[in-house]
């Protein structure tokens, strides 16, 4: 076998999977490794996304039309040489009609998988289409207890003795150092607060939930589309690196915005970009993609959809949106720049979170965002 190379990011570096040979004649690629750190400020939140798979994802193609059932609920696809059971995975068309979308994996033999469809369909997809089966990221897999931040080296940069996470002496409020946030999804609307908190519990050397009982949560999943906040008590006396490695996103990946009814008002949508690399407004291919709606005025009362960024590198709690950018026409402006320059070349930083905030439609709908690798 032939090492994965480790790639540390730098805008404009070209990546390129190495293939190798393999028995009978087949082929397979090494999928690159790439590595991110971002900087957790204390009594902050630093909201980031998991802009990496988990190493050794499997790259195969489906060998038939896949197989509908349950009235339209899961399929299962042809897959062959699979290593059998792939418990906490999904899989992720990056070809064809359903270029870029990740489906649940119900169930798995070594030469099929059955995948919930979750309201969409597979029209279209047919035998020879590439695919990639990948395991979910998990409190544990991200953030292993037994690697939690103790204490801090000597020296001005204040080098923590383990991961991001500083592990809290017990289960109090009080106690707790460090807690992951997540988004609040069950619910839509607007500038909802976090309703999952979750924490590292040094007494029982697990990840709980802050909840009755405070159950064991290391096997909580983290969706590859999804935000978190990492927030530091005042306890916390120094910054923590959030480092983060695994295999390069370097196809498409569609990211689901959903909207609210007219009636209803807007939706805010709680993602992260799967890129290790900072990216432009207009890199970002949302409104070129059809998922984002453009504004015909500078009125606020007449924005359709807007984009919230965060800027990790000033402390904060309860962190607002330090800029807020709309597509007016043909370009993208900031909110509250009167002379609307624009700015498409404005930075979204390698590994954020952001929020898309959709404007009501007639009956509500889910677009797919397919936003695509800058290198």
């Amino acid at each position: 076998m032939i090492p994965k190379t480790l790639i540390r990011f730098i805008l404009g570096v070209a990546l390129i999977p190495v293939s190798v040979s393999v028995a009978q004649g087949q082929s397979a690629s090494t999928n690159p490794v790439g590595y991110n750190r971002i900087t957790c400020l204390k009594n902050s939140d630093t909201i980031v996304g998991v802009p990496f798979r988990v190493q050794g994802s499997i790259r195969r193609a489906i060998t038939a039309v896949p197989a509908i059932a349950s009235g339209g609920l899961t399929a299962t696809l042809t897959i062959s040489t699979l290593p059998g059971s792939l418990p906490s995975r999904y899989l992720m068309f990056t070809s064809g009609t359903r270029n870029g979308r990740w489906y649940d994996i119900s169930s798995s033999t070594t030469s099929s998988a059955t995948i919930s469809l979750n309201g969409d369909t597979l029209t279209g997809v047919v035998a020879g289409e590439s695919v990639i089966i990948a395991q979910y990221w998990t409190l544990d897999t991200l953030f292993p207890p037994a690697g939690a931040t103790t204490a801090w080296g000597a020296g001005p940069s204040f080098i923590p003795n383990g991961h991001a996470i500083v592990a809290s002496a017990g289960t109090s409020p009080v106690t707790r150092r460090t807690q992951i946030l997540l988004p609040n999804n069950s619910i839509p609307g607007v500038n909802r607060p976090s309703i999952d908190i979750y924490f590292i519990n040094s007494l029982v050397g697990t990840w709980v939930k802050a909840a009755a009982g405070n159950p064991s949560a290391g096997g909580l999943v983290i969706y590859p589309d999804t935000s978190l906040t990492i927030r530091h008590s005042n306890s916390v006396s120094n910054p923590t690196n959030f480092r983060c490695m695994g295999d390069v996103v370097s196809n498409v990946q569609s990211i689901v915005l959903s909207s609210r009814p007219l009636a209803q008002g807007p939706n805010d949508n709680y993602i992260a970009i799967p890129r290790p690399v900072d990216v432009t407004l207009n890199g970002l291919n949302l409104v070129q993609s059809g998922a984002f709606t453009a504004s015909a005025s500078i009125s606020p009362v007449a924005r359709r959809d807007q984009l919230f960024i965060y800027d990790n590198a000033v402390a904060q709690l309860n962190r607002a949106p330090s800029a807020i950018y709309y597509y007016l026409v043909d370009k993208w402006v900031l909110a509250g720049d009167s002379a609307l320059t624009s700015r498409d070349n404005a930075i979204v930083a390698a590994g954020a979170g952001i929020v898309v905030r959709k404007f009501n439609t007639t009956g509500g709908v889910s677009s797919f965002w397919p936003n695509t690798p800058n290198y």
